[in-house]
């Protein structure tokens, strides 16, 4: 097993319990209120993440690059202002919060056709083609 595997298992179940989380709260919290809480939240764990790493495993934190700010700046305005709300509601308004991340989760097949796109080492086969039509196929029954 590839190393990254177990990381993306244990994102996978605790992103799941946040969508779950999402589910219950965005009923009694308006869309505004609930992502102000979570990413007010969200802000005070990265800070207190980056401090332990500094302080306890002696990871530098440098300054971010001014070239990079702007790039930064766009990712973080198109999540807070397109895809927070947009999965929020999505939770919100589904049966069951699975099938709000089925539609959700193509962005793993629009990701990896970026890679394609924009990585020239990556490649695809006809495993990987497969995998892609099964992925949709699979979406598809479970909306």
């Amino acid at each position: 097993m590839e190393i990254w595997i177990p990381y993306a298992l244990v994102a996978a179940f605790l992103i799941a319990c946040r969508d779950v989380f999402t589910k219950q709260y965005s009923r009694k919290y308006n869309l505004t209120e609930h992502l102000l809480y979570y990413y007010i939240l969200c802000g005070f764990f990265v800070v207190a993440f980056a401090l332990y790493q500094y302080y306890y495993n002696g990871e530098k934190i440098r300054c971010i690059e001014s070239g990079d700010v702007w790039k930064y700046a766009i990712i973080a305005m198109i999540s807070v202002i397109i895809i927070g709300p947009c999965q929020t509601y999505s939770l919100k308004m589904c049966r069951n919060p699975g099938q709000s991340n089925a539609v959700v989760n193509l962005n793993t097949l629009f990701a990896f056709l970026l890679g394609l796109l924009l990585f020239k080492d990556s490649k695809v086969g006809m495993k990987t083609g497969l995998g892609i039509l099964m992925t949709v196929a699979g979406i598809y029954l479970i909306y």
